[in-house]
């Protein structure tokens, strides 16, 4: 296998990227029914799989993002940082994993494109063994074992492996400004999606202490603070956040639209585009890692396309939910 560099994954991402799904294939997906998203899936060898019909579309995108982690890999020459995006597909598979050991359920969807396998994660869980994971999940998830003796929360699961994962991540990330700032900006957009979510469920404030996540650049005090006075006073305190100007932008349309969805699509964009700015930088990381969050768009697309059109959701609905691919290539 050739020495990761900087040269030879900037050639090799030319070929790759030249596979992704081109924009137009997308639309014949959402043009056609979902026979016709399988043909134009088939025609673009989306998968590798002969004669695949719509009940195999959750193993095309497993082949694909297995094969997408596979190059990442091999082409990183700073798997700190690509591991990184890597290790969000594991932290979600633990989530699953463990809610289905507590449920004594047997049957349970996989996350593709992490460093772990499916075998070596159920694995983890089953026998309660975490010494392979990065130390910040690995003491959340042996902490977690222990309470769970105690008292069985499935919500105590996810919160627990979204604090340690993003602790993780930002640690890891804090000597690469970029990717602190990514890191940084996920902090502040989901926890007050937190807030949000919290304030329209009539929930108390004291329940923003069980969920919040670590600082990205808006304080929790002041979150806690703002939390039983006007939505104007959220505003006023996001002026300490990394990216105040995206986070207003979302919190805005949200008030023009009623939808909370706003300021999620808000956040996607923003982590989406800080990262596109460095993507012609080919003597840098930002390539692989462009490459990698391409195919998890490209995925996540294919995945809506066909099964809203198996399960008979209208275009319409289906458009409004398609997160958008590509920027400019």
């Amino acid at each position: 296998m050739p020495q990761p560099s900087y040269a030879y994954a900037c050639a090799r991402l030319s070929a790759l990227n030249k596979r992704l799904i081109e924009p137009q294939t997308i639309q014949r997906m959402l043009d056609g029914s979902a026979s016709d998203a399988m043909r134009a899936l088939s025609d673009v060898r989306y998968g590798n799989l002969s004669d695949a019909t719509e009940a195999d579309i959750e193993r095309m995108i497993e082949r694909e993002m297995s094969d997408a982690m596979q190059e990442v890999r091999e082409l990183s020459p700073n798997p700190d940082v690509t591991d990184l995006f890597l290790l969000r597909a594991d932290v979600q598979n633990l989530k699953v994993l463990l809610k289905a050991r507590l449920l004594n359920q047997t049957d349970v969807s996989f996350t593709p494109g992490g460093l772990f396998d499916r075998e070596t994660l159920t694995a983890m869980v089953k026998e309660r063994q975490y010494d392979a994971l990065p130390k910040e999940l690995r003491d959340a998830l042996d902490a977690l074992e222990k309470r769970l003796e105690i008292r069985v929360e499935p919500r105590d699961i996810s919160i627990a492996l979204d604090r340690a994962y993003l602790a993780h991540a930002l640690k890891q990330s804090a000597k690469h400004p970029v990717f602190s700032q990514y890191f940084r900006a996920q902090a502040d957009f989901d926890n007050v999606l937190t807030f949000l979510r919290l304030r329209a469920m009539g929930a108390s404030i004291e329940t923003l202490d069980e969920v919040i996540l670590p600082e990205g650049g808006v304080r929790y005090e002041d979150l806690y603070n703002a939390y039983e006075f006007s939505f104007d006073s959220l505003n006023r305190i996001l002026g300490r956040s990394v990216c105040p100007n995206a986070l207003l932008s979302g919190l805005n349309a949200m008030q023009r639209t009623g939808s909370i969805a706003e300021v999620e699509k808000a956040r996607d964009n923003y982590l989406v585009s800080l990262l596109s700015e460095h993507k012609y930088e080919n003597e840098s990381i930002y390539p692989i890692i462009g490459y990698y969050l391409a195919k998890e768009r490209e995925g996540r697309a294919v995945r809506l396309i066909v099964t809203g059109k198996r399960n008979g959701l209208s275009d319409s609905v289906i458009r409004e939910r398609l997160v958008k691919l590509y920027g400019e290539r």
